[in-house]
């Protein structure tokens, strides 16, 4: 093999790796209506202490901020959003809704007080979100919903440095 062929293939071994290394296996880079689910065991438990959100160009943003390690989570479309604990059905306005659920993750400290400083139910004009409920903190799993003006599609990834999860919702 000549030293153009080595240079070639050393080449394409760097790009390739770069694929692979780019993006983490959680992310889901992709637009999609499918469920995205990441199953891990972190220790210690995260805490979820915020839910926030902004409109862009082409996309609605929600970033559930977290302190501590990023959890596992699974993200879906629903046909109603009911709150953990009482079943009450979440009185957001929207056509469409996702439930977004983490564990192992908590909302409160040690002593039982809350963490998370987030909107606990908040409506939303925004193209596609419409609206966004803090529904649960119970035995380890935090659950939120939001509804949106119709079904679209969306994509799931993590941000590090502070630990973030983002879900963008497609115009």
């Amino acid at each position: 093999m000549n030293k153009t062929a080595k240079s070639i293939l050393t080449a394409i071994a760097v790009i390739m790796l770069g694929v692979f290394l780019a993006a983490p296996s959680s992310a889901r880079s992709t637009w999609d209506t499918s469920p995205v689910q990441v199953t891990r065991h972190v220790t210690p438990t995260p805490k979820i202490v915020d839910l926030r959100v902004g409109q862009h160009s082409t996309y609605d943003r929600v970033v559930i901020d977290m302190s501590g390690p990023i959890p596992g989570y699974r993200i879906s479309y629903v046909k109603a959003l009911y709150y953990d604990g009482s079943g009450e059905t979440v009185p957001l306005r929207g056509a469409r809704f996702i439930k977004i659920t983490l564990t192992p993750a908590s909302a409160h400290d040690s002593q039982g007080h809350s963490v998370y400083q987030g909107p606990r139910l908040t409506q939303y004009a925004m193209p596609t979100l419409r609206g966004a409920a803090f529904t649960g903190d119970f035995e380890g799993v935090v659950s939120f919903g939001i509804s949106l003006s119709h079904l679209k599609s969306f994509r799931v990834f993590e941000l590090h440095a502070p630990n973030r999860l983002v879900i963008d919702l497609h115009h």
